[in-house]
């Protein structure tokens, strides 16, 4: 029987990287990845060769990052009386950590893709603008505040539009988006990535509850995103 400590909220994927960049940490995470079962502080320590209290000190920093979980258990064949104390042991977490400058955000659009082909196959395209709308709207909900005049409207939207990736600046009543999470994959259909892209902005506005004055429309120009929002 084990018991599992509870999963702290993992730092920011920059603090994660900068972590296991350090030699021997990265050593005892890639053991314990690769290790079909969970693994004690005395077992890291010796598949890394190091001592027991270095291996303690990068498995707890590990699994304070969120990279790693935790247990208790005894060891097979042991309980009752006089079976001491469950050892500590570490599993593998899923956590992916990815870092793109600029920040792009592929796996949204494959994720929006994907649903829209297993929903709607016949009609793909049309879904997929829905699917965007709803994640759009799904991301304003989250940000959403009482911004009633103009400058705190486009804020707002900049501030929501920042967590996905976006690279918002002000200019003469609007916001241009000076990066496109999506730029990798707007060449092989660029009615569709940007037509999504409008889309999942728009729903934005909506979630946030500013649609009725602001606006996404397809009016960007390179090196910006085709995307920008009027307020």
């Amino acid at each position: 029987m084990s018991t599992t400590e509870p999963v702290p909220s993992p730092p920011p994927d920059s603090l994660v990287l900068e972590m296991l960049a350090e030699p021997t940490r990265r050593q005892v995470y890639d053991t314990v990845r690769r290790s079909p079962a969970p693994m004690t502080r005395d077992a890291v320590a010796r598949a890394v060769e190091i001592g027991v209290r270095l291996a303690a000190f990068h498995l707890d920093r590990l699994a304070a990052a969120g990279l790693l979980t935790v247990d208790f258990a005894r060891p097979e064949g042991r309980g009752g009386p006089g079976a001491g104390r469950p050892a500590k042991r570490y599993s593998a977490a899923r956590r992916d950590v990815e870092i793109a400058l600029p920040p792009r955000r592929y796996h949204l659009v494959a994720r929006i893709l994907a649903a829209a082909v297993t929903a709607a196959p016949e009609d793909a395209g049309a879904e997929a603008l829905a699917i965007a709308d709803a994640e759009g709207r799904r991301v304003g909900e989250a940000h959403a505040t009482t911004a009633r005049k103009s400058r705190q409207r486009l804020a707002t939207a900049a501030t929501a539009l920042e967590s996905m990736g976006y690279e918002p600046r002000r200019e003469r009543g609007r916001l241009c988006l000076g990066n496109c999470p999506f730029d990798g994959v707007v060449d092989v259909s660029p009615p569709l990535v940007c037509g999504l892209n409008q889309r999942l902005v728009q729903g934005v506005l909506d979630g946030l509850g500013i649609a009725d004055r602001c606006r996404a429309e397809l009016d960007g120009v390179a090196p910006d995103c085709c995307v920008t929002v009027h307020g």
